[in-house]
């Protein structure tokens, strides 16, 4: 079984992977990048003789801004550099908003379009741009003075958790105290008795306000303070990396380093000293040296390191975040675990089964040199035509007239001129220099694919033909959409995808920001393990061009298509497809916030929906209860109402019917006809009575009933009590 790593083997495993990856750094990387940047500035050649020309062609320059604009526009053209892809159906809203809010936070919280220029630029000039990103939760002090605070404002102050009260100064107010005397004393004239109130203050304090952070933060790193392993092939297969800095001794006691620890590490100009940045300062620094007197701002080299190693002896290397200071020893602030290494990398000119790629100032610097050498030929030449050299007889010419040339000078001779002067002439090389000088453009324009068109330039020596001039900027364009193509599937990708992760993984709480114009509440942890990042790339403005000509086209057909269509059950095109193609357009053309030209088919159908009645007060709400509590209790009281009529309307049938029985019964006993006949006479008047009476009640019941049924029809939802229909008897 492995043994575990103690503190003594850390410090020598970190010790030897610095140094090794410091002395690849300082062989032919660092004087590579070191060229580059000489030649971007258009430093000396270090050829230049004294009294001939010392012209230096800007060819290297002049490609890396060509691109430069190029590439930002593709992928600062759209609010979205990216976009999040749903994995489900259902997820297609979070995954919108998702995109949004990540977009949001590289170019909102972060200075978005800054750090994609100068990560461009470093890759372009320096093989490689490199960008950390990490979670910040560092908190910033701020001290702040008020002045004549009353004791409310003030108490607010104290109640602030996040409030330290420095220096404080309480004193009477003494135009509230002097308008309380005045009211005492008229209280007093007219007899009425006034409780002691305490005398109000005035304050004055200074504050210590601490603001905690919480926040997805980008930095982008000089390609001489990152470290990286000789043999790596990207950042997140390499065993080590580290980032080297300088951090005051202040900056590291405020990160929560231990004072004592801190006042003992040794400053160190390593850093300060290293060819790439003093020849980044040379045009207007040269001594970039920081020699702070005071002790709490002197500069202490740290490197945080990133490097897999088997800390816990189980024999399986694990990725740890150790923080070092100091040479030699490196003494360690901390050693703690970490799921990823914060730095992302990109190269336009990949080179396979390496970190570090090509940069497109290596294929121009040789252009650049032949260029400089040509032009300073050719202008001593055109020196020399225009100031020939002569022969002269000596003593016979006065060699101070000679030497002073000046318009209208005279030179005086003691012979006839043409006797004791002869000019030399010199042989003009520019019949030769200039085609040379275009032969090099041409070479630049095939390695790079920037040409005198896409830079602005005259092209009279090009093709002038339509045909030709199109050809000439389809292949320039397919050499800058690789590189953009590049930097999309390796840093960019990276990177948008670390910032999706550091937000699901840290952000817990929710946050209200400002997406498409509209307020929106987003709380990441609902998208963990849902989405895959994928990257949106234009395609310059040549392909956006068209790309819009395709649209309109596509448009046309559409808007064909709907005028035909009329209201058939399935239509071929719908509003949502015809706003797509607008929406495209708009993009392409470099316009944003599609919402200011046209809006959304199914915006529109929200906008049209009317809006939902207002939720009733608390009190509406109590009335309402008391209203409906006594409806209810008139509707049981006429149901018992209508049962008892019911009731009653059964009895009288009975009594009715039994009545009947009788009169049968008399007729079939053939009793006295004329008794029969009385009896008979009685029993009819009886029953006519009777259904008049039951045709009463039966009116009666019906009235209720209908009341009932109104009462209900006033509260929603209630249905007609069943057995409430009248009798159809009687």
């Amino acid at each position: 079984m492995a043994e575990k790593v103690t503190d003594i083997k850390l410090r020598s495993i970190i010790n030897s992977e610095i140094n090794n990856a410091l002395g690849f750094m300082g062989g032919n990387l660092t004087s590579q990048r070191k060229k580059s940047v000489e030649y971007y500035l258009g430093e000396k050649l270090g050829t230049e003789i004294d009294g001939r020309s010392q012209v230096v062609s800007t060819d290297v320059a002049d490609t890396i801004e060509t691109i430069l604009p190029n590439l930002l526009r593709i992928f600062t053209a759209s609010d979205q550099v990216v976009r999040c892809e749903p994995v489900k159906s259902e997820d297609v809203a979070l995954a919108d908003q998702a995109t949004n809010y990540v977009n949001y936070i590289f170019n909102k919280d972060n200075p978005g379009f800054s750090i994609l220029y100068t990560w461009f630029k470093d890759a372009l000039l320096e093989k490689n741009g490199i960008v950390k990103i990490f979670w910040d939760e560092s908190e910033s002090i701020e001290q702040e003075t008020y002045k004549n605070l009353n004791d409310q404002e003030y108490q607010l102050l104290l109640d602030d958790e996040n409030v330290e009260i420095v220096e404080e100064e309480s004193f009477v107010d003494e135009k509230m105290k002097a308008a309380m005397d005045l009211l005492l004393v008229e209280a007093t004239k007219q007899g009425q008795l006034v409780e002691d109130e305490p005398i109000p203050m005035l304050h004055n304090c200074v504050i210590k306000r601490t603001t905690k952070g919480g926040k997805v933060k980008i930095e982008n790193v000089p390609p001489e303070e990152f470290l990286i392993q000789r043999t790596a092939k990207s950042i997140q297969d390499s065993d080590f990396v580290a980032h080297r800095v300088l951090k005051t001794r202040s900056d590291l006691i405020e990160m929560g380093y231990d004072p004592e620890v801190v006042e003992s590490l040794p400053t160190s100009n390593n850093i300060i000293l290293n060819d790439e940045r003093l020849t980044r300062y040379s045009d207007i620094d040269e001594n970039p040296f920081n020699n702070a007197p005071d002790q709490a701002t002197q500069e202490v080299e740290i490197y945080e390191c990133y490097l897999k190693v088997d800390v816990d002896g189980d024999g399986i290397a694990e990725l740890r975040k150790v923080v070092v200071a100091g040479a030699g020893g490196y003494t360690i602030l901390s050693n703690e675990s970490c799921d990823a290494i914060p730095f992302c990398s990109l190269t336009p000119i990949i080179m396979p089964h390496r970190f570090y790629g090509r940069s497109v100032a290596e294929l121009v610097e040789d252009v650049q040199l032949v260029k400089s050498t040509v032009m300073r030929q050719l202008l001593d030449n055109m020196y020399l035509t225009n100031n020939n050299r002569v022969a002269i007889m000596d003593g016979m010419v006065n060699l101070d007239d000679l030497l002073t040339s000046r318009p209208g000078g005279v030179v005086r001779t003691k012979q006839p001129p043409n006797q004791v002067m002869l000019p030399m002439q010199s042989q003009t090389i520019s019949q030769q220099a200039f085609p040379l000088l275009e032969y090099l453009d041409t070479v630049r324009e095939t390695r790079t694919g920037i040409t005198r068109y896409n830079q602005g330039l005259d092209a009279d020596s090009l093709n002038k033909t339509a045909t030709g001039v199109n050809a000439i900027m389809t292949q320039s364009q397919m050499r800058m959409e690789l590189i953009a193509r590049v930097f999309a599937e390796t840093g960019i990708k990276d990177l948008f995808k670390r910032i999706f992760e550091l937000t699901c993984k840290y952000q817990d709480k929710e946050r209200i920001v400002e997406l498409n114009n509209q307020f929106i509440p987003v709380k990441p942890t609902e998208w963990r393990n849902r989405y895959n990042i994928s990257i949106t790339v234009g395609l310059g403005s040549g392909s956006k061009e068209q790309q819009i000509l395709m649209l309109n086209n596509i448009l046309e057909r559409q808007l064909q298509a709907f005028q035909l269509q009329g209201n058939r059950e399935y239509p071929m095109v719908s509003l949502k497809n015809i706003y797509n193609s607008l929406s495209k357009i708009i993009e392409n053309a470099g316009l944003k916030n599609v919402e200011n030209y046209f809006v959304n088919p199914d915006q529109g159908k929200q906008m049209m929906t009317p809006p939902p009645p207002p939720e009733p007060t608390p009190i509406e709400k109590i009335e309402f209860t008391r209203i409906a509590s006594e409806e209810k209790r008139k509707i049981a009281e006429l149901e018992l109402e209508l049962k008892k009529i019911k009731s009653d309307n059964a009895e009288i049938l009975y009594e009715n019917e039994i009545k009947l029985k009788e009169l049968e019964l008399k007729y079939n006993t053939q009793i006295d006809s004329q008794q029969i006949k009385a009896d008979a006479d009685l029993n009819k008047m009886l029953v006519a009575e009777s259904t008049k009476d039951f045709r009463e009640a039966a009116k009666q019941s019906q009235m209720v009933q209908d009341q009932v049924k109104a009462l209900y029809e006033q509260e929603p939802g209630s249905e007609t009590p069943t057995g409430s229909e009248p009798s159809k008897q009687g």
